[in-house]
């Protein structure tokens, strides 16, 4: 069936599964059922609608995970607005930098971060309208209680396809956050092409861990399963402790994460087999899965990894390996579902099978480019193709391998390389946990080679192991000059480690220190580092 809007989407399942659970909140003990996620959505609406919500109106969000945020997002849709997701935890500055580019005129939050932010929000140009209750008690459960109105319809603006639902601010992992700009149909073609790819069933329970700022939590987890008609647990936030608990307790069939929490459910103890006899996948997105964790993720707990790749300009994903018994190829992000895919070089012309170059990408799925940045717009979308900046080629079977990005490439004396070739071998090592390698910058060959490792807990390693370790498998061009060992870090909403800011930090703290045997431990980003 073909939908008009995310809000014909909630109607027509709220209607169509009544009765059944869609909403679990494992913290609360809490349950909503697909007509009781409607009533709070259609609700919601109608307040909205008597401040005066026009269509098209830039919405706020600052608030947690759970059943407010879920209830929110596709209440705001609803109302005609266009929902402009913001990460609760960046500073004032920033949060005040995003709504005054996006022209906010509401900003909705929870009880909790109300009390944060109402210090910033008291002076800027938008109405506020406190979503939270006195006790704690969820939005969700209000809305649905009757004690906010009937359910009448309510008469708002027809919504189509083409219009505007969500204006999502990128990391700005390469300068100034731009805002994505994708519409109702871009977003019901993504949740069709995940179903479709991940064969996701009414019979389907999802695991939702990623927060819903971000475009993997919204799509994958979030209206995707109301797409397919499944069940969705979301806690508050990802805890390593509670996870396969609450993939036991609610029978979790496939969950969607980053490679980030791949590796720290690694480092937890094996849970029984209980626990993982429900799981059809796990799917890994969002940032590059380095093959060995893949293997390790897959051989210790029995469950296929699924790598997809996506970006928010496509409302989530682009490609991903299908599931078994079909070809899954480890270090590949998959193939096109919904999508097409090419590779070019700088001019634009496409490269044979096993050429590296830029990934391209045309589809219902791309968005119709960043709100009032002509520029950026101009020079990403071409000719019908979204250019995103990544690097990669297409085997001969039409798998897509990513090699890195554009602007991460490292260029140590004229030989170009991407940082991820460095990554999969430090992966190896049965002591690390994260790693990423980075160019910083020398004046003798233009950049040079810093490997960052975080180590698994009760574990160490020295310098010149790893040092000795890539030197098996690496060019001595590509082997680090330098292994610092630090205790996180720095990543940005989706998890994804942020390769400049380890640049950044590494000018900061280290850049004209003295290298060698017998360096201390010196602090970065707040945390002891043990550079050795």
């Amino acid at each position: 069936m073909e939908f008009a809007s995310v809000k014909e989407l909630v109607i027509t399942r709220g209607t169509q599964y009544r009765g059944r659970i869609f909403l679990s909140s494992p913290e609360d003990g809490v349950d909503l059922t697909y007509d009781a996620y409607l009533l709070a959505v259609r609700r919601l609406e109608k307040a909205l609608l008597a401040l005066g919500m026009r269509k098209g109106e830039r919405v706020a969000l600052l608030m947690a995970n759970g059943l407010n945020y879920a209830v929110t997002f596709t209440g705001v849709m609803a109302s005609g607005g266009v929902v402009v997701p913001i990460n609760p935890h960046l500073k004032p500055a920033e949060v005040t930098r995003l709504l005054g580019d996006a022209g906010t005129s509401l900003v909705l939050t929870d009880d909790g971060w109300y009390r944060v932010f109402y210090p910033l929000l008291k002076g800027l140009p938008v109405r506020r309208l406190d979503l939270g209750v006195q006790g704690g008690r969820l939005l969700a459960l209000e809305l649905a209680s009757g004690s906010k109105g009937d359910d009448r319809a309510v008469e708002a603006s027809p919504l189509g396809r083409n219009d505007l639902a969500l204006l999502l601010y990128t990391s700005g992992t390469t300068g100034k956050p731009k805002g994505v700009m994708l519409t109702h149909g871009n977003l019901l073609a993504e949740a069709r092409y995940i179903q479709k790819g991940h064969r996701l069933t009414p019979e389907d329970t999802a695991l939702c861990i990623l927060p819903l700022y971000h475009i993997n939590g919204e799509v994958v987890t979030l209206i995707t399963p109301i797409f397919s008609g499944g069940r969705v647990v979301m806690p508050h936030k990802f805890r390593a402790s509670r996870f396969w608990d609450w993939v036991r307790n609610y029978r979790v069939t496939w969950f969607s994460a980053v490679p980030t929490i791949l590796s720290i459910l690694l480092s937890h103890p094996l849970p029984d087999r209980s626990a993982l006899s429900s799981l059809r996948f796990a799917r890994s997105a969002s940032a590059p899965l380095p093959v060995a964790v893949l293997r390790e993720f897959e051989a210790r707990f029995a469950v296929p990894v699924i790598e997809a790749y996506g970006l928010s300009e496509t409302a989530s994903q682009v490609t991903t390996n299908p599931l078994p018994p079909a070809v899954r190829k480890p270090g590949s992000v998959g193939l096109p579902v919904g999508n097409q895919v090419r590779v070019v070089n700088e001019n634009g012309e496409t490269v044979p099978a096993g050429v590296t170059g830029e990934v391209v990408v045309r589809g219902e799925n791309v968005c119709r480019g960043y709100f009032h940045n002509e520029e950026a717009t101009a020079a990403s979308f071409k000719g019908g193709w979204f250019y995103t900046g990544d690097l990669g080629y297409l085997d001969a079977d039409g798998y897509l391998f990513l090699t890195g990005r554009r602007k991460e490439l490292i260029n140590r004396g004229g030989e170009k390389f991407s940082p991820r070739e460095i990554d999969e071998i430090l992966y190896r090592l049965p002591e690390v946990e994260l790693a990423a390698a980075v160019g910083v910058p020398d004046p003798l060959y233009g950049e040079e080679v810093v490997a960052f490792i975080q180590l698994r807990p009760g574990k160490s390693l020295a310098e010149d192991r790893v040092i000795s370790f890539l030197r098996d498998y690496l060019a001595d061009f590509k082997v680090p000059r330098e292994v610092i060992f630090i205790r996180d870090f720095p990543r940005g909403p989706s998890g994804k480690i942020q390769r400049l800011k380890l640049v950044d930090l590494y000018l900061k703290k280290f850049q004209g220190a003295a290298h060698g045997a017998g360096a201390g431990t010196r602090p970065i980003n707040g945390e002891e580092v043990a550079k050795r």
